[in-house]
């Protein structure tokens, strides 16, 4: 009897296991100046792509206005995301995401990208107070919270100032802590990342831009 019942709680353990480890068919991408895409040949379940449009203080993405294009020629819905840097201004950063987002076509609500390269997150009081502040920017031009990107699990400890944002979460275990998880990167497939999302009317703007 032991026996049956340690089997029975393997066999359960291993359906729980598969059914967890499932990748869920991707139907998005996100992409910058580093991604050679080929359009033609993308999946077809591929719905949504966010492109990189600007960084920090005055970067922006070379490939940001034909990405987009390409994306709208293949029937693709379109988001732009900023990558946050700790040593710029809220006010700056985001008056160089608007400069080139006035000139996009897009139809999802745009993406902070928080991520620990080239940023210090030592001083975490400061950090939130800037990412906060960015957040309410976004949030006022466009009338609803931007997506916030998480790239580590470092990030997800060290920023407070997100979790009331739809969470776009990379390769995280344990992300279900997070409230409104909307976004969930889960694999690189031919050097493009791949991106789960259950609802994707979640994302889209609701306001004119």
């Amino acid at each position: 009897m032991k026996k049956i019942i340690i089997l029975t709680i393997v066999i359960i353990c291993c359906f729980i296991y598969y059914n967890n480890s499932k990748v869920p068919y991707c139907n998005g991408i996100d992409i910058s100046h580093y991604n050679n895409v080929f359009w033609d040949s993308l999946d077809s379940n591929i719905k949504f792509c966010y492109i990189k449009a600007t960084e920090g203080r005055s970067f922006k993405d070379k490939m940001c206005v034909t990405h987009s294009k390409n994306a709208k020629k293949h029937n693709i819905y379109v988001g732009l995301y900023h990558y946050f840097r700790t040593d710029v201004s809220p006010e700056t950063q985001f008056a160089n995401f608007k400069k080139v987002a006035d000139k996009i076509d897009y139809d999802l609500i745009p993406a902070i990208d928080v991520e620990q390269d080239g940023n210090d997150f030592t001083n975490k009081v400061e950090v939130n107070k800037n990412l906060t502040k960015l957040i309410q920017l976004f949030e006022q031009e466009y009338g609803q919270k931007p997506l916030i990107y998480l790239g580590s699990w470092c990030c997800t400890k060290v920023i407070s100032s997100v979790y009331d944002c739809p969470i776009w979460l990379r390769f995280i275990k344990g992300y279900n802590f997070i409230p409104n998880t909307s976004v969930k990167q889960y694999a690189v497939i031919d050097n493009l990342d791949r991106n789960y999302c259950k609802d994707i009317n979640k994302l889209f703007i609701k306001c004119g831009q």
